[in-house]
């Protein structure tokens, strides 16, 4: 689980930054195609540096492939949900975690992975993650759109909620207790399974008890 994780990482960087408004992953696969046409073609030659770069770049490709089949995510469900402990949040309590899906703000969509967010449900019952998605660099040169780059959110209510499943979660190498969201709001654009990971049972428990007071389940 923790490998997958981390391959999840690595892909959604390769994903995320871009040169030249290009994300990494499209200059890793042009160059593992064209270096063996190059061989081939008798245009570069053969060295252990050249060939030692193919197979790591050919490596990273099928890494990136594997680590952005599941959303970048690795989510195992649990046999048994947490129990809850303390009180129930207050209207727009705020309580931290980390979100991984789709996001919106004005009129545009985004995907996020292992992003930092927080859970708070308003006096209306309506239910908001808010995810934090900053500028950011990778390798150097490469770096985040800066147009993507502030506070997205997912808003749903209790009836558009149409599972909840308790488990663990990996991305980057690190397990969290998470839990699975799957809705589908009809007038949002940001839809589907939403996955919030926490740095501790309590923080998930109480936001499972709060979804769970009025979920159609």
């Amino acid at each position: 689980m923790r490998l997958l994780g981390l391959l999840g990482w690595i892909s959604y960087k390769f994903t995320k930054h871009r040169i030249a408004g290009i994300p990494l992953t499209w200059y890793l696969v042009a160059f593992a195609i064209a270096w063996p046409a190059l061989l081939i073609a008798g245009v570069a030659r053969a060295t252990a540096v050249g060939v030692a770069v193919a197979v790591v770049a050919a490596l990273l490709v099928v890494a990136i492939a594997v680590g952005a089949r599941n959303g970048y995510v690795v989510f195992r469900p649990a046999e048994a949900r947490p129990t809850v402990v303390g009180p129930s949040l207050r209207p727009e309590q705020k309580v931290p975690a980390r979100a991984t899906g789709f996001f919106e703000v004005s009129g545009m969509t985004q995907y996020l992975a292992d992003a930092r967010a927080w859970f708070e449900t308003v006096e209306t019952r309506e239910h908001i993650v808010i995810a934090w998605n900053p500028l950011s660099r990778f390798l150097l040169l490469a770096k985040t759109p800066k147009h993507l780059s502030g506070m997205w959110y997912a808003f749903f209510q209790p009836a558009h909620i149409r599972a909840l499943q308790t488990g663990r979660m990996s991305f980057g190498g690190r397990i969290r207790p998470a839990l699975r969201i799957a809705y589908a709001a009809e007038n949002a654009k940001a839809r589907g399974d939403l996955y919030l990971a926490f740095d501790n049972e309590a923080n998930l428990a109480a936001v499972l008890d709060d979804l769970l007071r009025d979920a159609p389940l």
